[in-house]
């Protein structure tokens, strides 16, 4: 296998363009809000379905707890924002960066990723079930217990992560790379092995994963 670089798309804008503040009461279902700054805390979550978002900024706890069905996150900058709890199901992220955020039990199964990027974000027990990752990075994250089950990796890199306990059963792997992360744990069929590049240090999680047992030889 060819060992390669996964360098996703930056998001279309500069974060530092003036950005219209966005209230509470404009997410709402269907909305199509542009260049706007999506922060502050909302006194009960958010439900809305198929809103579009483009060329904006997210952050702080306005999305905390959200149920935002078919969302769709295009040239989007997320930062220090809490996403605790949120179900983004059947969403679409293309060309977005999540920094220095909390998705804890965030459950984005069946959606697509395009060009994302998560950076130092804190996401344990996340749910990416039967989604699609096309040019996604996990940099320097806590993913531990990360749900990937059913879904098509296409070109997606972990680096620096702690991803132990990381599921991928009945995942379609085409390149994923684990290399720099911590992966005990991980669950895996042997048919998907062939897409997964890693570190000599990492095999032994690997073949534990396989249902090998590592002793060391009797003298």
């Amino acid at each position: 296998m060819q060992i390669k670089q996964i360098t996703p798309e930056a998001p279309g804008f500069g974060s530092s363009q003036d950005l219209l503040e966005t209230a509470d009461e404009m997410l709402v279902d269907h909305a199509a809000l542009d260049c706007v700054h999506i922060s502050g805390a909302s006194g009960v979550p958010v439900v809305a379905r198929a809103m579009s978002i483009e060329q904006s900024l997210v952050e702080s706890a306005v999305l905390a707890g959200s149920t935002l069905a078919g969302i769709r996150l295009l040239d989007c900058h997320v930062r220090r924002a809490d996403l605790t709890g949120a179900t983004w199901v059947d969403a679409r992220l293309v060309r977005t960066k999540l920094g220095e955020s909390k998705l804890t039990g965030f459950d984005a199964r069946g959606g697509e990723l395009r060009d994302v990027v998560f950076n130092n974000c804190k996401m344990p027990e996340s749910f990416f079930i039967e989604s699609s990752l096309t040019r996604v990075r996990f940099d320097e994250c806590q993913i531990s217990g990360i749900d990937l089950s059913g879904a098509k990796l296409h070109s997606v890199s972990m680096r620096g992560c702690d991803a132990r306990n990381l599921r991928l059963i009945g995942a379609r792997i085409d390149y994923l790379d684990l290399r720099g992360s911590m992966i005990e744990g991980i669950t895996i069929e042997p048919e998907a092995v062939s897409g997964i590049v890693i570190e000599p240090i990492q095999a032994p999680a690997l073949a534990v994963a396989m249902g090998a047992r590592i002793a060391e030889i009797d003298h």
